[in-house]
């Protein structure tokens, strides 16, 4: 097999959720060729022997963070691979996915780097209400200024991501990637298109705090992480460094 799209898969005890993730791309209705990556950064609850029993590859991610888990996964796929996907291990794609994702491509030289529409799997009115309100954004965003990448869902030309450099172990780290990726091309949000997450994010963080996270983009090109921290702790937000997988 030479696979066209590498599916990238970052897990840190992820066991509640991953099987089903795996599950759903491991049976996309699709013909083209593509590989499965798990790359883990240390779990310790059964998400690997999960992950053994449907990826095509599982890695050993020894420097701790989501950025990282994402960028060692993608330096370690296929170089006959012309397209990355990422897909966090709390995110349920369609049946579909694999094949937009290709045909999308395609059909668009100009497009390098996408990401498409959400929703929570838990059905509350606080909940769909958030949901609502996030999507907006990005479509927003989108529409006037840069779409803004959300990392659980995010397909990209390989050549345009590593000529970026990738994803970088810092916070924000999807917020950073989709600057870079879009001084090189069309980047997109579909909101058409929706994939299923757990709303532990907002569970964490709090509509605020989540709502603080994706709109980062808005409030500057550099930000002191130091600012950033003391405005959580006024907002009565997570920790962001906690929340994304950064230790000191």
């Amino acid at each position: 097999m030479t696979p066209e799209i590498s599916v990238i898969v970052p897990v840190l005890n992820e066991a509640k959720y991953l099987e089903t993730t795996l599950q759903m791309i491991v049976n996309q209705n699709t013909n083209i060729d593509y590989e499965l990556i798990v790359s883990d950064n240390g779990s310790t609850d059964g998400s690997m022997d999960i992950a053994k029993k449907y990826a095509d590859c599982v890695l050993q991610c020894e420097e701790i963070g989501i950025g990282a888990a994402r960028h060692f996964g993608a330096m370690q796929g296929d170089k006959s691979s012309k397209y990355l996907l990422f897909i966090d291990a709390d995110t349920h794609i369609p049946g579909y996915y694999l094949a937009y994702s290709y045909e999308t491509f395609k059909a668009d030289p100009d497009l390098i780097a996408f990401s498409t529409g959400f929703k929570f799997s838990e059905r509350t009115e606080h909940v769909k209400f958030a949901e609502n309100v996030a999507n907006k954004y990005f479509i927003l965003r989108d529409k006037l200024r840069s779409a803004t990448l959300p990392g659980f869902n995010t397909a990209v030309r390989r050549e345009a991501y590593f000529k970026c450099g990738g994803y970088h172990n810092v916070l924000l780290e999807d917020v950073d990637f989709s600057r870079r990726i879009d001084q090189l091309g069309t980047v997109k949000y579909f909101p058409h298109i929706k994939v299923i997450n757990s709303s532990r994010r907002l569970e964490a963080m709090g509509l605020l705090g989540t709502l603080y996270y994706y709109t980062q983009l808005d409030l500057g090109w550099e930000l002191n992480a130091t600012w950033i921290d003391k405005l959580s702790k006024k907002l009565g937000i997570a920790d962001l460094r906690e929340y994304i997988g950064i230790r000191k």
